[in-house]
């Protein structure tokens, strides 16, 4: 072989074991997603609020529930301290809400911001998923979308997972600010456009406080059906056909004018 090819060629090699060293460690440090801390605690928080144990997955900065409802650790954390000062109690009060809701500094208008990799059939979800909370009559939740990623607003993108659910968001922090996050999973771009709507316009039920109607998470809103079949908060997808009373008169009572 001529030296100067066999310079070449080890030089490649010597680029090439590099670049899958890397790549086994970052393989490595995404498969790495559990918290270092011990998890008990946290888990038997959500379990005393109603969560499923069975469907609490950890990941390295956050935890999912029911699939679809996302907190970050640290914001779980700071629950728990708050509930054992409670006591480590239960709900505390009597469709179903999340701890904390979005303050009226921002529920007038939650911001959502759309990533450009988000395809034209989900951006006609989402906008008809914030003309939906809109046309909700006696409150003074409002939406609507933004082009530029400034200020607080909610993040809209899209990820891919093999996995049973359509979409996933974060819920309200202790800050008073809406969920940070909706990621939409591209597995079901060919979901039907009404149920494209329909999951849109659950999650951004999520980012504004509320739980799944048809679970036993969160708290139940009082003067609320305790059950109701169509919900647009019930965790399984169905055709869009419009809010039920309860999901109109749960989101008066969480944000009334």
């Amino acid at each position: 072989m001529h030296p100067k090819k066999t310079h070449i060629y080890s030089t490649v090699l010597a680029l090439l074991v590099i670049f899958f060293s890397a790549c086994s460690q970052k393989d490595k440090e995404l498969k790495d997603t559990t918290p270092a801390d011990n998890t008990a605690e946290m888990t038997s928080y959500l379990v005393s609020q109603g969560f499923d144990a069975q469907k609490i997955v950890y990941e390295k900065d956050r935890v999912v529930v029911e699939s679809d409802i996302i907190m970050t650790i640290p914001e779980l954390k700071a629950r728990v301290e708050q509930w054992k000062k409670d006591g480590a109690t239960g709900p505390q009060t009597e469709q179903r809400r999340n701890t904390y809701i979005v303050s009226n500094t921002y529920n007038t208008n939650v911001r959502f911001y759309i990533e450009s990799s988000v395809p034209a059939a989900w951006r006609t979800a989402i906008q008809g998923a914030v003309n939906n909370w809109n046309a909700v009559n006696g409150t003074r939740l409002g939406m609507s979308i933004i082009t530029s990623p400034s200020g607080v607003y909610t993040r809209i993108f899209m990820g891919f997972e093999s996995a049973n659910w359509i979409a996933r968001a974060y819920l309200p922090a202790s800050n008073g600010r809406p969920g940070v996050s909706v990621e939409i999973n591209s597995n079901f771009n060919s979901l039907p456009a009404s149920q494209k709507l329909f999951a849109i316009t659950h999650e951004f039920g999520h980012t504004i406080g509320f739980h799944h109607t048809n679970q036993t998470s969160g708290t139940h809103i009082p003067g609320t059906p305790t059950v109701d079949a169509n919900s647009v908060m019930n965790s399984f997808v169905l055709n869009w056909a419009g809010f039920t009373a309860g999901d109109v008169l749960a989101t008066q009572i969480l944000y009334p004018q």
